[in-house]
């Protein structure tokens, strides 16, 4: 890996950048790729691209109704699960071709013992985008990626859809009565809606501020980049290894390696064994039910997740 230290001109003369300057550098990539993604996330109606994931909820027992007496617990059957899959994730990767150097003066120069030398692309690679990527995975909320959140409206950030990735369900309890049988079997409440942001450009760093490099011209004088050409460059080139360099891949998975983004999908459930329960309507129709009983309990939590691969 070598990372080098580009040349500014101050004054006529030439400096090495500081750390703090390669820093709010790659401070930049991320900005400048918060406003281009290579990677980009959508709510989708199924058949997403990222796994399934499931909600899983107790509904009554079919109710049992005898002639000569109340059926027994025994007898009725047991409440059942429902489960209803979302996969409402999809992802996609820009077509992102690498950057040509024709004339091996496109990357900014550097003082190669004594020499003024343009850097390469692995260079610029080693010295800016590969830190910058590090950023993009950490888990905070960086300029164009993705994370779950439980409501509709988060600052800094944009809803992709109104329509939740994922919603936690349980059986309404209080829909249930003996007065009902036969109830309806699968009454739900949603308990918590999830829903798919992108974090907006500048909410990391703001608009970071850098100092320009020098580049070769072609007639081999040097000077110093508009502000838009470096801009150019350095997007070009964290989009092109997000989407292309195995190893510096952005990818988002359900539950995979990588870093947490936003809150974890809870898939909750009551845990009770039945509520029994009787009705009876005359001497010939004695009924009984099992409804939906018990405390939530956790049954599976699934997290959003980035990851450089």
């Amino acid at each position: 890996m070598a990372v080098r230290r580009p040349l500014y001109e101050s004054s006529g003369n030439l400096y090495e950048m500081s750390d703090a300057m390669l820093t709010a550098v790659r401070q930049r990539c991320v900005y400048l790729y918060g406003g281009s993604p290579a990677v980009d996330l959508s709510q989708v109606a199924s058949s997403g691209s990222l796994s399934a994931i499931s909600d899983t909820r107790k509904q009554a027992g079919a109710y049992l109704t005898r002639t000569d007496r109340f059926p027994t617990e025994a007898e009725t059957a047991e409440p059942g699960t429902v489960t209803v899959t979302y996969d409402r994730i999809d992802e996609s990767v820009d077509s992102v071709s690498a950057i040509t150097d024709t004339n091996n003066k496109l990357y900014p120069v550097f003082n190669n013992s004594g020499n003024v030398q343009a850097m390469t692309a692995t260079d610029i690679f080693d010295t800016f985008i590969t830190q910058a990527i590090d950023l993009l995975v950490d888990g905070n909320d960086r300029d164009g990626t993705y994370r779950i959140h439980t409501g509709t409206s988060l600052t800094n950030h944009t809803l992709i859809s109104a329509t939740p990735v994922f919603t936690d369900t349980r059986a309404d309890t209080g829909a249930y009565t003996a007065g009902g049988i036969p109830e309806t079997l699968d009454q739900p409440t949603t308990i918590t809606n999830y829903y798919l942001m992108r974090t907006n450009q500048g909410a990391s760093y703001g608009t970071p501020s850098i100092t320009l490099p020098v580049q070769i011209r072609s007639d081999n004088q040097l000077q110093t980049y508009t502000s838009g050409n470096f801009d150019t460059l350095l997007q070009n080139e964290i989009r092109y290894h997000t989407a292309n360099t195995v190893g510096s891949r952005i990818r988002y998975n359900i539950n995979g390696s990588g870093s947490n983004r936003g809150s974890g999908m809870v898939n909750t459930i009551l845990n009770g064994g039945g509520n029994y329960q009787q009705r009876f309507v005359n001497a010939d129709d004695y009924r009984a039910q099992e409804f939906p009983d018990g405390t939530a309990v956790t049954a599976n939590t699934y997290y959003l997740r980035i990851a450089r691969s």
